[in-house]
């Protein structure tokens, strides 16, 4: 297989193992040197003592793999690499991935945070056009600044999607009163939001105001507890929506589980979003079709100041 790489000119390479994650990557895989596409899933990673990096690399795709503990960082030089995506692996803390200013995608979704911010995996990153960050448990307060940086330092940023606790992390749990600066580029903002939390809610609109020509806005609805009072009393001041949202087309609302909270947000945006073509709303599985009808009734009852805006509800089931 070593001498196949070689002589064939491999560009493109996709192993996908069984579940176990016992497959350890074999080393030519790391001195192929016309690969431009790695794709890895379900492996054990241990780098050669010998490894100088992947340099021809362009798209580096890693899921559900283990880094086998090491004294030292992991360091993969990838020069040219344009496409990262590091998706619920295990041990990055030993992983250093040293690219260079032309990533243009960084994806990292993760169970925990173990990505070191003393290593270089957030430096660089000024070309971005696609971030995802999604940490599926809290994240070390003493990040902010870091996670701060990482979004506020690439003005050419298109999409952009933060978890819950990416965006809670922001807020330290309080009202912004503005955010760093203005991302004119983006255009497709997805959200993980617990409308109960305060600062999320908040940060949320601070992030929907900060963004003058984003179009299309995506949110999963991860609300769990009953009405908190201080959110709808931030919610009903004029400051907290105080501009019209010109370039909102699409609202997607995913896992709307019918709080009080996130209807009053709904309103809000209908109210606000002057070119508005399209509110979808897609219950949570746990609903039942009399609560379903209620809510949906009361949704198409709010008032829209985009003559256009249609309101989509895909209910679970049918209703009678």
């Amino acid at each position: 297989m070593d001498a196949l790489c070689h002589r064939n000119g491999v560009k493109k390479l996709k192993l996908n193992m069984t579940k176990d994650g016992t497959y350890k990557l074999p080393s030519y895989i790391f001195n192929c040197p016309t690969l431009t596409h790695l794709k890895l899933f379900n492996c054990n990673f241990k780098l050669p003592n010998s490894f100088l990096g992947l340099q021809t690399l362009t798209v580096l795709r890693l899921e559900k793999i283990t880094f086998v503990p090491a004294i030292e960082f992991y360091t993969i030089n990838v020069p040219l690499l344009v496409k990262l995506t590091i998706d619920l692996c295990d041990g990055t803390q030993y992983l250093n991935i040293v690219f260079s200013s032309e990533l243009k995608s960084l994806v990292v979704h993760e169970s925990h945070y173990n990505l070191d911010p003393s290593n270089n995996f957030f430096k660089k990153c000024k070309k971005l056009t696609d971030l995802y960050l999604v940490i599926d448990n809290p994240i070390p307060a003493d990040n902010r600044l870091t996670l701060e940086k990482l979004l506020f330092s690439s003005p050419t940023l298109e999409t952009l999607c933060l978890g819950k606790f990416e965006l809670e992390l922001l807020t330290a749990g309080v009202v912004p009163k503005r955010l760093p600066c203005t991302l004119n580029c983006l255009w497709h903002l997805y959200l993980d939001v617990n409308f109960n939390k305060l600062g999320q809610t908040s940060y949320t609109l601070e992030l929907i105001k900060s963004f003058p020509n984003f179009r299309d806005l995506e949110i999963w609805d991860k609300t769990t507890d009953d009405i908190v009072e201080g959110v709808m009393k931030y919610l009903d001041t004029p400051s907290c929506l105080d501009k019209t949202l010109n370039k909102l087309e699409d609202v997607s609302i995913h896992s709307f589980n019918y709080s009080k909270v996130v209807l009053y947000f709904v309103k809000l945006l209908f109210a606000h979003a002057s070119s508005l073509s399209r509110m979808s709303i897609y219950p949570d599985k746990a609903s039942n079709s009399k609560e379903e009808l209620n809510v949906a009734t009361e949704l198409m009852r709010f008032p829209r100041v985009s003559p256009k805006a249609e309101l989509i509800y895909h209910p679970n089931e049918e209703l009678d």
